[in-house]
């Protein structure tokens, strides 16, 4: 199953998925799009729904494969009707694309050398001083457009040119969680130690993923964040690891 409806593509993933999708960008306006369809869904309470996935420029839609095909009379090899009408239905009833919230999520960073494992090459690089680099990043206010390849992972944009930096060639085996990073346009927070190629700038005190179910992932896709700067002192009084 694949089509197309009011610059919508939808496809099946799987036999138990439907991806929506609107142009592939980083883009808050494609993602005000996606939030709002997110929300649409999910007010329906359509049984037999398992999870809502928002990321970048689409929404998938996992479902049990039983339960909600026959709630909504159709067969797994074509579910193009229940896409479009879906799509339909949501564009018709929508008078303005809700937006993205405005709350601005203030995220502590360490800057500190301990921390900061590429601050020195990027500021090199780039021919601006460590704290040129830490204002920079830290002015920026960035949405949150994914949670992945980790549980809790954030992928956020958008960097300012002047200190976006490409992925390491070669992946640290060992990214400390609670690590701030930039890999091109996007800057990210590692929510637990893992491999990891991002440029590492910082670190931040907070636990950003708990696996027990009240806690989860302290961000959502649509977030606003912004970043700024603590010093290693207030890093240990702050630190939620210990």
């Amino acid at each position: 199953m694949r089509t197309s409806i009011n610059k919508w593509t939808i496809y099946s993933l799987g036999d138990h998925a439907i991806v929506f999708a609107l142009a592939p960008a980083i883009d808050p306006h494609i993602l005000q799009q996606i939030t709002a369809l997110h929300q649409y869904i999910e007010d329906k309470k359509i049984k037999g729904v398992l999870d809502l996935i928002p990321s970048y420029n689409s929404l998938t839609l996992v479902f049990d494969i039983c339960t909600f095909l026959e709630n909504i009379n159709q067969t797994n090899e074509d579910l193009t009707h229940f896409g479009e009408a879906l799509i339909i239905s949501f564009e018709k009833g929508k008078k303005e694309v809700q937006q993205l919230t405005n709350e601005i999520i203030k995220v502590p960073v360490c800057y500190d050398p301990i921390f900061a494992l590429d601050l020195f090459a990027l500021s090199r690089e780039k021919h601006l001083s460590k704290e040129a680099i830490i204002e920079i990043h830290c002015a920026s206010i960035y949405q949150v457009y994914s949670i992945g390849f980790l549980p809790g992972f954030t992928y956020m944009g958008t960097v300012d040119p002047q200190i976006q930096m490409p992925r390491h060639p070669k992946p640290r085996n060992i990214v400390p969680a609670g690590s701030v990073g930039i890999a091109g346009p996007q800057t990210g927070i590692y929510p637990a130690e893992s491999p990891g190629g991002w440029q590492i700038m910082g670190r931040t005190p907070w636990v950003v993923f708990d696996a027990r179910p009240t806690r989860l992932s302290k961000f959502k896709v649509g977030n606003r964040i912004q970043f700024y700067p603590i010093t290693k002192q207030e890093f240990d009084n702050m630190n939620e690891y210990n």
